[in-house]
């Protein structure tokens, strides 16, 4: 039997109502996919940024999920007053470490929402802090919003030239960084939905919706998508 690829899931922490300690989790649509897809999930709590190397080693690829907003500090800016009042530092800078090792490793990376925007401010870009209109109403296994194909990428044979996406962002790449593409944009703003990496010692992959949330209503591509992560990126 095969050695399956392992897939570390960079957990997120929140406070819960019900209990006195924070909570270290990821949606259930992380696992399940890369089980599903034959690989072995291994979710990875926030630590020092010092383990990160440790944590790196143990893993052939790397997942950045959603969650709270990336710190401004990172690309010299002040806090938005009017952004949502949603930080974790701790988080930033154990994510931030995880980042930077497995660049170093070479692992590939795949990047969600607030992963894809913390990514892209490691690299050297900047975010909008407080963007309108991509947090949608709906159940997040429904897609109410169109994306566009902008440019070619390693994932083009899943994803058709217009789709559907469902959307949870107040956040989104500003200035991109160097050694991205933007690959996906939103039609109706030209908000950026998807960049990939140009330089070729770096594997990466970035999307601002939640395809983990999707693995069972958008099977055609969601699923798809898990399946091209786990065995062939």
């Amino acid at each position: 039997m095969s050695k399956q690829p392992i897939i570390g899931i960079a957990a997120n922490q929140r406070q819960v109502e019900m209990d006195t300690l924070p909570w270290s989790y990821v949606p259930s649509g992380f696992p399940n996919a890369i089980i599903e897809a034959g690989g072995m999930p291994l979710i990875l709590p926030i630590n020092k940024p010092e383990m990160a190397k440790q944590y790196v080693t143990m893993i052939d690829k790397l997942i950045l999920t959603g969650g709270q907003n990336v710190t401004p500090d990172f690309y010299n800016e002040e806090k938005d007053p009017n952004a949502e009042d949603d930080y974790l530092l701790e988080r930033d800078e154990f994510e931030i470490a995880l980042i930077k090792e497995a660049i170093a490793q070479g692992k590939p990376i795949f990047a969600v929402c607030r992963g894809m925007q913390l990514m892209n401010v490691v690299l050297g870009g900047t975010l909008h802090q407080n963007i309108k209109n991509h947090w949608q109403t709906e159940d997040s296994d429904i897609t109410t919003q169109s994306m566009e194909v902008v440019d070619k990428s390693i994932f083009s044979d899943i994803y058709d030239n217009n789709g559907m996406i469902n959307s949870y962002h107040r956040q989104a790449i500003k200035d991109l960084a160097p050694d991205l593409k933007v690959i996906v944009r939103s039609p109706e703003d030209g908000i950026i939905e998807a960049v990939e990496s140009t330089n070729p010692n770096m594997r990466y992959i970035g999307v601002q919706w939640h395809p983990e949330l999707l693995i069972y209503s958008d099977k055609e591509h969601s699923k798809k998508l898990f399946d091209f992560l786990v065995n062939h990126f």
